[in-house]
């Protein structure tokens, strides 16, 4: 008898996995592995006891395969250790990466799907960098040219009436970084 042995990982610091574990068992799971999230993607214990668990016949699903990879070459890889050992796999987002159940049909939809979850993998790779930074204080996207410095010599200079472009020219920075940092902001908050 085949057994079905789902597995789930959190994305990001304390997301919830319970509904992703209960979705799982839904499509057949009777045991499911969950990994918290953590600096590294590829510390996993969980799926490693997950992995060694499986024998010949038996099937691995996933909710998405970006829950069971943390990049399009440890997915690729897994899959072909899955392969080896006769192990099923399903990911019940992206159906085309099935295995077991026959070849696909439509090798564009193959190469979809793993285009799809390389976008996602980065996707999340970005926003989990992005979180990392924050929580260290640093705040994404290009720094600014107006330091503090620049912005109190812009404004003497705006409040003598000079110009935007005059006042970039005279700092070294564009025209638009200059009303950038002059121009009052609306409350974030309002919105």
């Amino acid at each position: 008898m085949t057994r079905v042995v789902g597995y789930t990982r959190e994305l990001f610091v304390g997301a919830d996995t319970s509904s992703d574990a209960e979705e799982l068992r839904q499509a057949g799971a009777t045991q499911v592995f969950s990994d918290a999230a953590s600096a590294s993607p590829r510390l996993r214990p969980e799926l490693g006891v997950c992995l060694r668990s499986l024998g010949t016949g038996d099937m691995l699903v996933v909710s998405s395969s970006a829950r069971l990879s943390h990049s399009l070459g440890h997915f690729v890889s897994t899959m072909d250790d899955l392969a080896v050992a006769g192990v099923l796999f399903r990911s019940l987002t992206e159906p085309a990466l099935a295995t077991g159940f026959g070849p696909s049909e439509d090798r564009a939809q193959v190469w979809a799907a793993l285009r799809g979850l390389q976008r996602r993998l980065k996707s999340l790779g970005t926003r989990a960098g992005m979180s990392v930074a924050a929580a260290e204080g640093r705040h994404a996207g290009r720094p600014t040219v107006m330091t503090d410095d620049r912005i109190a010599i812009a404004q003497e200079l705006r409040n003598q009436g000079r110009s935007f472009t005059h006042i970039g020219r005279v700092l070294g920075v564009s025209t638009s970084a200059v009303q950038r940092a002059l121009t009052p902001r609306p409350d974030h908050a309002d919105r």
